[in-house]
Formats: C-alpha cells, sequence, structure tokens
C-alpha cells in the first residue's frame, strides 16, 4: 500500500500551466504540499507503528540550497513520525574520484541542512562484480580525503590542485561521512541497512519485550 504525492499535485501540470523547468517546478509541488499539509497528515494517519519510506527527488538543491525538506521533516516529527534520512550514492563514482568527492560534499551538505539522523548509503554495490576487493572498497566506505587527494590531484590540472585540497580538508574537518555498502541482491547486506535505520529511528524500543522461546524438548515426554 502507498499514498502517491500526484493525486494531489504533478510536476507535468505545473509544468505545463505555470510553464516552469523541472527544478522549478518540484520546488513549487513541494511548497504545495507544505501548504496542503493536512492532505499529507490525512494520508499517513491510517498507520501506526508501520515503516514508512518516503520516496524523495534526487534534485540536491532541495536539500542544500532551499529549506523545503527540512521544513517537511518538521512537519513529519510534529505527527510523532521518527525520521531517518538515507542518501544514496551510487558505487561507480568511485571510478572517478573528483565525482565522488562531489558526493561526499553532497551528503555531508545534506546532513547538516536536514538536521536529522542519518546514514549514507553506497548503493548498486552488485553492479561492480568481483572484481571490487574488499580492502580497495572500504577505503571508500568510511574515506580518507586526505589519502585519495593525491589521485585525484593526479588526474586534474594543476590549477585545481589548492581547490582540491581545500574540499578534501574541509571533509577531514567536518568527519562526518561514511557509507554503507547496499547490495540488493544480498539480504544480509539489505538487512544491515535496515538495522542502522532502525537502530536511527529507535524503532521498536518502545514496544514490551517478549518473553524469550523455552526450546528445551523433554525427550521423555
Amino acid at each position: 500500500m502507498y499514498q502517491d504525492i500526484r493525486e494531489l499535485i504533478t510536476l507535468e501540470d505545473v509544468m505545463d500551466e505555470l510553464h516552469y523547468g523541472p527544478n522549478g517546478g518540484l520546488i513549487y509541488c513541494l511548497e504545495f504540499l507544505l501548504n496542503n499539509i493536512d492532505w499529507l497528515e490525512d494520508e499517513l494517519g491510517e498507520y501506526y507503528d508501520d515503516y514508512l519510506i518516503i520516496d524523495c527527488p534526487g534534485q540536491i538543491e532541495l536539500y542544500t540550497h532551499f529549506p523545503i525538506i527540512r521544513r517537511l521533516c518538521e512537519c513529519l516529527q510534529r505527527m510523532n513520525f521518527r525520521l531517518c534520512g538515507v542518501y544514496l550514492l551510487e558505487s561507480q563514482f568511485i571510478e572517478d574520484k573528483s565525482k565522488f568527492f562531489a558526493g561526499v560534499l553532497s551528503a555531508m551538505s545534506a546532513m547538516i541542512s536536514l538536521e536529522i539522523p542519518h546514514i549514507n548509503v553506497m548503493s548498486k554495490m552488485d553492479l561492480l562484480g568481483d572484481d571490487a576487493s574488499k580492502q580497495i572498497m572500504e577505503r571508500y566506505f568510511d574515506p580518507d580525503p586526505l589519502l585519495l587527494l593525491e589521485e585525484v590531484n593526479r588526474n586534474t590540472n594543476s590549477r585545481y590542485h589548492s581547490l582540491n585540497e581545500a574540499i578534501a580538508q574541509l571533509v577531514d574537518d567536518y568527519n562526518m561521512v561514511s557509507f554503507l555498502p547496499l547490495n540488493i541482491q544480498d539480504e544480509d547486506s539489505v538487512a544491515s541497512i535496515l538495522s542502522h535505520i532502525d537502530n536511527a529511528t529507535q524503532f521498536g524500543e518502545d514496544q514490551e519485550p517478549t518473553e524469550p522461546r523455552d526450546e528445551y524438548v523433554d525427550e521423555n515426554e
């Protein structure tokens, strides 16, 4: 069962009627949602002790340039929902260190902007194949930007080296971003992500503890 914001407003209608582009249309749609937050509250009101996933637009401007998603989070918190932001970075970004740094900066910006419990996920790990060794990948799960800087500088014009160093130092100073690997083909990988989200939202911690099941079997019975 799912609710769809397109029952309230659609990006296509906004673009057609107001002649907005995709980004401007998304901002308008989200502002319209916030101005009609009663609709969302009615749609979500029937859920109790459920696990809801809100699929947000991918345009990073909505998280870094405008307070729209943050305001939406605040509305959901007032409805007594426990939130966890999940930022997805495709694993193919590691093939280009400059793109990887950009992804890390975007993740860090979203974490600072939203101010909610947050995890970062490196998705599509199954597409890397068997060539991606665990030792190499761990450099990116908990990245040390100063160690990756040499390789970035080697592949960029020297005029940008000072900028690269400043970005790497910024990421290192905040020391906020790490990634959890997600392989959708691996049940353990999916379960690990869910476990981290449960921990971030304290899901189930207010439930009554269950009695342990007695596994003892009397052979004489």
